[in-house]
């Protein structure tokens, strides 16, 4: 009998050994015992998510870490591409994504958090550049653009008539020197990554006319019950550190500028 028990007590704990290694119980909770959150993010997106001296940075990336802070969660990051967040976001090896557009095609896949702020798209070309003043001068012009981001939608729908060649790249890492040096005339992307590149990084560049549209950005997740009741709790930490002034100061640390603002 003695045996018997002894060989059911070493079955079952090589059983519940099993199932933490499939990544169920593995992503349940950390060693604190507190639940975590997988985000996808990109290692070189400066200035909303970047890896520096072994640690994620940046706006979204500090925006995101404090709210699952503030909610009593714990963060994984999961660095790839973009296209890579996208595809892990589908197949859910990751929970969410940083700086993610909450938009109205996403929805039908996802659910979103509040959106933490809204992002607006602009033009930008080098800063010696003189044949480029208005939007309506990209018209036969290359623009650069970003695969899977949505700034050249954005840039469709507020300028339907503006005729251009698109030239898409995988990452930033060409686009900046490549617009910089004027082999492409100009770089449909985010007001806020652009004015950091110019302002923090000293890039050769600026912003042609005014920004466009306004997209808001928040954390996406799959829709379950589960998910619901993340997201509640994501929210209302939101709603505090807006409250307690801590998203002006990562607001102000990265762009100079209370982006917070564009909500009032």
């Amino acid at each position: 009998m003695k045996k018997l028990l002894l060989f059911l007590i070493v079955l079952l704990l090589g059983f519940a050994a099993g199932c933490g290694e499939n990544g169920k119980d593995k992503d349940v909770a950390g060693a604190s015992g507190k639940k975590i959150i997988r985000v996808g993010a990109t290692p070189d997106g400066f200035p909303t998510s970047y890896k520096e001296d072994g640690e994620m940075k940046g706006f979204s990336a500090d925006i995101i870490k404090a709210i699952i802070k503030e909610a009593g969660y714990e963060i994984e990051w999961v660095l790839t591409d973009w296209n890579g967040v996208l595809a892990n976001l589908q197949s859910g090896k990751i929970d969410t994504a940083s700086n993610f557009a909450a938009t109205a095609e996403r929805g039908k896949d996802y659910q979103f958090t509040d959106p933490y702020y809204s992002s607006k798209a602009v033009i930008a070309t080098a800063e010696n550049n003189t044949t480029l003043k208005t939007i309506e001068d990209t018209n036969g012009k290359q623009i650069a653009s970003i695969m899977g981001t949505n700034f050249e939608n954005v840039l469709k729908e507020h300028y339907p008539d503006v005729e251009y060649e698109l030239i898409t790249y995988e990452s930033s890492d060409v686009v900046y020197t490549d617009v910089a040096s004027g082999k492409v005339e100009g770089f449909v992307f985010g007001r806020e990554q652009i004015m950091a590149q110019i302002s923090k990084k000293g890039l050769p560049l600026r912003i042609v006319a005014e920004p466009f549209g306004s997209q808001p950005v928040a954390m996406p997740f799959k829709k379950t019950k589960e998910n619901d009741v993340l997201i509640s709790d994501l929210n209302q930490a939101a709603k505090a550190l807006k409250k307690n002034g801590r998203f002006s100061e990562i607001s102000m640390e990265y762009f100079g500028v209370d982006l917070l603002e564009d909500e009032e």
